[in-house]
């Protein structure tokens, strides 16, 4: 009784760790893209990256990419000293698309969901009286 409720764990221990790492494509991410608002654009980087290591990007069939982010810097109403710093995305795909937007080289991130042809406004911060930021966005899968 004891030895069969053993083997029963291990396989079960078995069975659960090859499920987990046949999951198609759940966790995986696109390189991310840089820019910016009021700073200097970051320079193209001249080496090829890690191939493979990341997911493809979305792109229309004429090879557009279905994504694309733009910087927007405006002072709010009450207090023009304070910043909002927003980015406008852009979804020009049919398909629905999740991306992860964060303040460069950080771990302040924000997550927008995205229908088929949709644009949406979001703030990825405040800040007092800077119109420059860098931001990353990458497509989620």
């Amino acid at each position: 009784m004891l030895k069969s409720a053993a083997v029963l764990i291990v396989l079960i221990a078995v069975f659960t760790d090859q499920t987990h790492a046949q999951a198609p494509t759940s966790g995986k991410a696109t390189a991310p893209i840089f820019g910016g608002a009021g700073a200097t654009a970051q320079r193209a980087n001249p080496f090829q990256g890690m191939t493979g290591t990341y997911a493809p990007f979305h792109k229309t069939s004429d090879g557009q990419a279905c994504i694309s982010v733009h910087p927007i810097s405006r002072p709010q109403t009450v207090n023009p000293k304070i910043i909002d710093q927003v980015v406008l995305v852009s979804n020009i795909c049919g398909q629905s698309i999740r991306v992860e937007v964060c303040y460069a080289g950080s771990k302040d991130c924000i997550i927008v969901p995205l229908v088929g042809y949709q644009k949406l406004q979001r703030t990825l911060g405040v800040a007092p009286g800077s119109t420059s930021f860098k931001y990353q966005y990458r497509e989620l899968y």
